[in-house]
């Protein structure tokens, strides 16, 4: 149980599934929020920062990662789905299916995030 067929140790899959979709959300959200405020703050006006592309690419670059995440979530899932009730087996598969719950949750939050400031006027008062 140690190694997996992608030839990555098993803890390293689970973690990057239990954990990247929430991270890719997070850096998407961290990202976007300081584009938006260069774009937007009179005293970087004269910079022109491209908002819909900066934004376009972050949320492309957070769904990959997250379904990646995904991915490995499912991996770790199916390499544990018969642990039974040992510790060492039985919480990587509890923390597999978080994973995999949690995934599409955060990707779906990932899109509708970035696709709300694609049609979103910029820099409007609110």
């Amino acid at each position: 149980m140690s190694r997996r067929p992608l030839g990555l140790p098993l803890p390293l899959l689970l973690w990057f599934g239990l954990l990247g979709a929430p991270f890719a959300w997070t850096v998407q959200h961290v990202f976007g929020f300081g584009v938006t405020q260069a774009a937007c703050n009179l005293a970087s006006r004269q910079w022109t920062v491209p908002v819909d592309a900066l934004t376009l690419v972050a949320t492309i670059g957070a769904t990959v990662i997250a379904l990646l995440a995904g991915a490995s979530a499912v991996i770790a899932f199916r390499a544990t789905r018969d642990a039974g009730t040992e510790i060492p087996g039985a919480r990587i598969h509890f923390l597999a299916t978080v994973g995999v719950v949690v995934t599409p949750i955060f990707v779906a939050i990932v899109l509708m995030s970035g696709i709300s400031v694609l049609m979103l006027p910029a820099c409007h008062q609110g």
